[in-house]
């Protein structure tokens, strides 16, 4: 596409060249946000699953359409144990038979390996003192919210890194609404 002109031998392109950096530049998110998409997609069909306890609060938000806000007993249970307002690391936990987690142990290194395979670690961050851990919300279609006022616990899928996805959430009797 490049022309030669024989008046002047200078070469033109057909575009002016902010449009290619604005194309490149395009391109470049697109990319990005494929290949974050991908790593999310291999998170929820690799990691392994565990559940979290929930305490779910009032489940509207005029602003953002229905969604509840979720908090976990799990971190209801560490919080008295930070003494800091703000830092991040890496929770141990055990599994029950219906891989519901408890805790075992806080560590500040989020580069604690597993102890045994019957711990797994799961990422957490401490912000204005407040646990936190993948989703602190689970957004629903309008008019949904009497299903989801019976969510007992969150399903996660956990990679080998600790980050944990959100991916659906459960009954008491661990059927998925």
């Amino acid at each position: 596409m490049v022309e030669q002109h024989s008046k002047n031998n200078k070469l033109t392109w057909p575009w002016p060249w902010p449009m290619y950096v604005v194309i490149a530049t395009i391109l470049t998110i697109v990319a990005v946000v494929n290949w974050d998409i991908y790593k999310k997609e291999q998170h929820l069909a690799d990691g392994q699953v565990i559940r979290l306890t929930l305490a779910p609060v009032d489940p509207r938000s005029l602003m953002q359409g229905d969604y509840m806000v979720l908090n976990y007993a799990l971190a209801a249970e560490i919080l008295p144990l930070m003494d800091e307002i703000n830092s991040d690391g890496v929770l141990q936990v055990s599994l029950d038979e219906n891989r519901v987690a408890t805790l075992v142990s806080i560590a500040k290194d989020p580069d604690v390996k597993q102890q045994t395979s019957s711990l797994v670690n799961i990422q957490y961050r401490l912000r204005n003192n407040r646990v936190k851990f993948a989703s602190n919300a689970f957004f629903f279609e309008e008019g949904q919210a009497k299903r989801y006022e019976r969510a007992k616990y969150g399903e996660f899928r956990v990679n080998q890194q600790g980050e944990l996805l959100l991916q659906s959430m459960l009954d008491k009797n661990f059927n998925k609404l």
